[in-house]
C-alpha cells in the first residue's frame, strides 16, 4: 500500500503485532521466522520509544493536524512535523521547504508552539 505512516502509527502497529503473537503463540510457526521478526520488532520498538511518537496520543495528533491545517503544508511536511516534533524554528526550517519564504516569523513560532502543545505534552506541563 502506498501510504505515509507516522512513527506513532508504526509504534501502535508493533504493539498490535505483539498482542496477536501472544494470543497465537502456540500456532504453527517457524522458530527462525519468529526469532527474526521478534528481533526486528524489538529494535524498531526501541528506536520509536526514543522518538516523540512514544508520548503522542491519537487525540493530540488529531488536534495538532486540525490546528496546523491553517498553514499550507504538504502531507509529507505534516508527517515530518509529527515524527520529529521540532522544538525550535531552526528545526522547523529543516523540515519545511522554503520555510522562511512561505511563513512569517510569527507563523513559524505558532507552529513550534502547536508542536509543543500537542506533540510534546511533557514539555507543556513542565512550563506551567
Amino acid at each position: 500500500r502506498d501510504k505515509l505512516l507516522s512513527n506513532y502509527e508504526v509504534l501502535e502497529h508493533i504493539h498490535d503485532i505483539k498482542r496477536r503473537q501472544k494470543r497465537s503463540a502456540s500456532k504453527h510457526r517457524s522458530i527462525q521466522r519468529t526469532e527474526n521478526l521478534e528481533t526486528i520488532l524489538l529494535e524498531l520498538q526501541g528506536y520509536l520509544k526514543g522518538t516523540p511518537a512514544a508520548k503522542q496520543t491519537p487525540e493530540n495528533i488529531r488536534k495538532f493536524l486540525q490546528e496546523i491545517s491553517a498553514y499550507e503544508l504538504e502531507k509529507a511536511e505534516k508527517l515530518q512535523l509529527l515524527n520529529v516534533a521540532p522544538g525550535s524554528e531552526a528545526a522547523l526550517h529543516s523540515l519545511i521547504e522554503e520555510c522562511d519564504q512561505r511563513f512569517t516569523g510569527e507563523e513559524r513560532q505558532h507552529m513550534v508552539t502547536l508542536v509543543s502543545q500537542f506533540l510534546k505534552p511533557e514539555i507543556q506541563s513542565q512550563q506551567t
